[in-house]
């Protein structure tokens, strides 16, 4: 067995649950995810080196898809597929799927291989390794959140990224006018491919990445004027109290990763912790809120 030998590792789901599907590929060690969403159901599919620990492995995997649903996520069929994949093929996959996308009037996503000439001049370039992690800008949360960060910088704010994943927030608020951005995830190896990715952005050059889970290991002391999650939902409800001790009087708080069936959940969340709910963002089964906080 050679180390150029990959596994694909293919998992049909429903829409609505494609981030938590990829959260697990990426705990469970995969090296990169692809997302297919032309079809019902949709295809997640993460790569996976060919040696003796792909079996454990890929039962992890399948143990972690049943236990979605006692989190009221819908993963149905939860099928998991395994293919034998070259190296030289996994590589060129990635080059063949992703492209550079316009996400918003400002912000482009483009993959790190391909050259790419903004076409206008308040056009910005985030520059992404797609092989690295979830969180290229292609997903529906993603793109909320790209048009939230939009709608509200200004200019010369402070900002906590929470789960950054890939950086693609960090990124995006850095190109848009952001002053200083703190990222966290509670992966460290989430961590890395986040600082990996913030390399490939001179404007992200001085974003500072940290492991803490949620806003645990943040200094209680830092106040900021936009805190921002791209995370799971069952995740949010246990961020939202944490974050109002974090924000500047009259900050923001944006946030995605949730679909149809828990959003008024996260409304009435949002409510109870003093938040008005400014704008309330819709894609396809996933939304995204644009909260201020209401407390002094």
């Amino acid at each position: 067995m050679t180390k150029n030998n990959w596994q694909a590792v293919t998992i049909a789901t429903q829409n609505e649950a494609v981030e938590s599907v990829a959260d697990i590929l990426r705990t469970v060690g995969a090296d990169g995810v692809q997302i297919v969403d032309d079809q019902v159901p949709v295809k997640v599919i993460a790569y996976f080196e060919n040696n003796e620990q792909l079996s454990a492995t890929v039962t992890n995997i399948q143990s972690q898809l049943n236990e979605l649903q006692r989190y009221g996520i819908d993963a149905t069929p939860g099928s998991v597929t395994v293919a034998g994949v070259a190296q030289s093929e996994w590589e060129n996959e990635w080059k063949n799927y992703y492209h550079a996308t316009r996400i918003t009037r400002h912000l482009t996503v483009v993959p790190s291989w391909e050259a790419y000439l903004p076409n206008q001049r308040d056009e910005y370039p985030i520059i992404m390794d797609p092989q690295l992690a979830f969180g290229t800008g292609t997903h529906e949360t993603t793109r909320l959140m790209l048009q939230a960060l939009e709608t509200v910088i200004r200019g010369g704010e402070s900002m906590i990224d929470v789960g950054t994943g890939s950086g693609v927030l960090a990124v995006a608020a850095k190109q848009l006018g952001v002053d200083t951005v703190l990222a966290t995830d509670i992966d460290e190896s989430a961590v890395a491919v986040a600082q990996a990715n913030l390399t490939l952005n001179p404007v992200a050059k001085d974003v500072t990445v940290v492991v803490s889970d949620l806003l645990g290991s943040v200094d209680s002391n830092l106040k900021v004027n936009l805190v921002v999650a791209n995370i799971l939902a069952d995740v949010i409800e246990r961020l939202i109290p944490q974050v109002t001790k974090h924000l500047k009087k009259d900050g923001y708080f944006l946030v995605s990763g949730i679909y149809d069936d828990i959003a008024p959940q996260i409304i009435d969340q949002l409510g109870r912790s003093h938040f008005v709910i400014s704008e309330h963002m819709i894609m396809g089964k996933w939304h995204a809120f644009i909260a201020k906080s209401q407390l002094e």
